[in-house]
Formats: structure tokens, sequence, C-alpha cells
């Protein structure tokens, strides 16, 4: 299954598999065009399409999906002609909004649910009419935004995770709540909102994605040349860094293997990149896609992307030992496929 638009955000749950971006249709195998207006859903063990059909007006940007609902996050007005204004809670079967709604000031770039919360991030002002510094909260049980939870970010969120017990923020940002070591990547209470200052960020170029798997954390980052890093999630120290001659939007992990995607065509041999962000001191071609070993090392995989934007998303799912792309590519090894991929590591 293809698409004929940007796919910007991708989430797993179970067997299936939750997309949105800027399409208007899904293509199957023969051909055909689907109308999927920004949001669709497949089988993530055969590919088919499935009937989850809601119809977004404008673009979505984020998904987080659980059996309680599928959140999306965008620049939207309205899901199936209901007023949703940029935020929305759809039924993870039919499709359906939810009664959960709320009026964004500014575009959600992230979304994450945990402990019966929802959490969103992006260039956020305001919520209902109060103030927030481009992130929010929400009581998943009543619907309202929650009061206590309001850490201030001076630039936009780009990526929010949860932990166990702790949330985990990245982005352009070069502060959270006025506090210094909190640049690009900070750490905060999933109840106060107060920075968690044990974590501390030395991260110099826009994060675009955060993973987790275990104590390692992996960021996606921009730069002159882009870079996928593995620090320690609790101290923010720095593991590895592989750096590309373009940024590097979403970086997960399957078993023992890491799956790097962006805008790149080159890792390269060390981190010496020119003002443009070329490899300075040699490189190993991998156009947009690229597979590391828990140590950083690039493998022999290829899954060579084209475009210029490439590979903008990316979901991974241990129990299937899947890895799902979503972009603007029309090729994988140069046959073609259609802005979204889906691999079995």
């Amino acid at each position: 299954m293809t698409f004929d638009g940007t796919i910007q955000a991708v989430a797993y749950l179970g067997d299936r598999l939750y997309l949105g971006g800027d399409f208007t249709h899904a293509i199957d195998t023969a051909g055909k065009l689907v109308a999927r207006s920004r949001l669709a859903a497949i089988d993530a063990r055969t590919g088919k399409l499935l009937d989850w059909n809601p119809i977004a007006d404008g673009r979505i940007r984020a998904i987080a999906a659980t059996d309680r609902g599928v959140y999306v996050g965008g620049d939207f007005g309205s899901i199936n002609g209901l007023t949703r204004d940029n935020l929305a809670q759809l039924d993870p079967v039919t499709g359906a909004p939810t009664g959960f709604r709320h009026s964004i000031y500014g575009h959600p770039h992230a979304i994450a649910v945990g402990g019966n919360r929802l959490y969103i991030g992006g260039t956020i002002t305001q919520v209902d009419g109060v103030a927030r510094s481009r992130l929010a909260a929400f009581d998943l049980t009543t619907g309202s935004l929650d009061p206590q939870w309001k850490p201030a970010a001076q630039d936009s969120v780009n990526a929010i995770l949860v932990g166990t017990d702790r949330i985990l923020l990245g982005g352009a940002f070069m502060q959270v709540n006025g506090l210094k070591n909190t640049a690009r990547i900070a750490v905060v209470d999933p109840r106060t909102g107060a920075v968690r200052p044990t974590f501390r960020s030395t991260i110099g170029y826009a994060v675009s994605s955060l993973s987790m798997t275990g104590s390692v954390l992996y960021a996606a980052v921009a730069g002159k040349g882009g870079r996928a890093m593995a620090l320690d999630a609790t101290t923010g120290a720095t593991k590895w860094t592989v750096t590309a001659d373009g940024d590097v939007q979403s970086v997960v992990r399957v078993n023992d293997t890491i799956i790097m995607g962006g805008h790149f065509d080159r890792i390269c041999k060390s981190a010496a990149v020119g003002d443009k962000g070329a490899c300075q001191e040699g490189s190993s071609d991998r156009v947009k896609l690229a597979a590391l070993d828990p140590s950083g090392r690039l493998l022999p995989w290829i899954a060579d992307a084209n475009g210029v934007m490439g590979v903008e998303t990316m979901a991974a799912s241990t129990r299937l030992g899947k890895v799902a792309a979503g972009g603007s590519f029309t090729q994988i090894n140069g046959a073609q496929q259609r802005r979204f991929a889906q691999f079995r590591l």
C-alpha cells in the first residue's frame, strides 16, 4: 500500500498501523486509488488497507495510538466535518471523533500518552485561551486541560517520549523552564512539569524525534550534517554519534538493529563535515535510510530511498519485528514505493 501525498506520522497499535500526512488517496498494488483524507490505517502484517477512514481537512503531523483512542495533531480544523482545532481523539476501530475537543493556538508536532495523560508539544501558545509555552497535557478521564503540567519551552517541541516516571522532550528549544543544560533535550516530571536536573543535554542542533530502548535514548538530530545519537537515558551522556550529510529525522530500534532515516545521502566516516554538511573524511553511500548495530557501527543493509526530503517519520514494532517509514520518497532501491514502506528486521 502506498500514498499520493507525504506521510508525516506513523504509529503502531498491535497489528494495526495508523498513518497521517498530506495525502488524499491510498494506492493499492494494482494502482487503484482509494480515498483517504490525510488519515489511514493498514494491517501491519499483511499491508492491507483497513476501513478506518476519518476525514481531516488539513495536515496530520503527529499520531499516538492506544486502545482508548487514536490521538492526532496537526494543522486541521475539522475531522469528519466536526470542528476539531488541530487536536482530536478518534475511535481506533471506527475512526469517529470522540467528544474530546479543545482549541489549540499553534500546531502540535508531537503527541504521547502515558499515566492517564495526553501530552502534546509543538508551537503551541494557548489551549482553550489558557497560556502554554509549546507544551500541554490533558487528563484522559475528564478530557480537560491539566492545570498543573505547564513546563515552558523556549522554542518548538518536536518529540515527546513517556518514560516510567518522567517525560522526555526534544526539539529546537534552548531552555525549558528557563534552566541551563536543557537545550534540545530535557526531562520533566510527568505531573508537575518540573525539570529533572540529573539529565544534562549537550546537543548543539535541533532534535526531530526521540525513541528509547531500555536505558538507551536515541535522538535524531539536524545540523551541519545530521546525526543519529545514542544517549544514556538517565544522565544524557553520549554513548555514540553517527554523522550523515543531511538531517536525521528519526531513529528507531528493533531487536539489535537501529534504523535511521532522514534527508541524507551518505553516512560520514567521522564527525568532520563542511559548512553544507558534506562529509570531510570519507563516507559510505546510504540514501535516506541506514542501519546500525547497537554500538553505532554501520551495517550493510541497503534500503535507498529517493527525493529531497526522503524519510520524514518512522515507527517500530518490536513484537512484529517491523519498522514503518513514511515521507516524500517514491522509490526504495530503485523500485516504485510511494511515500510509505515497511521493513521486517
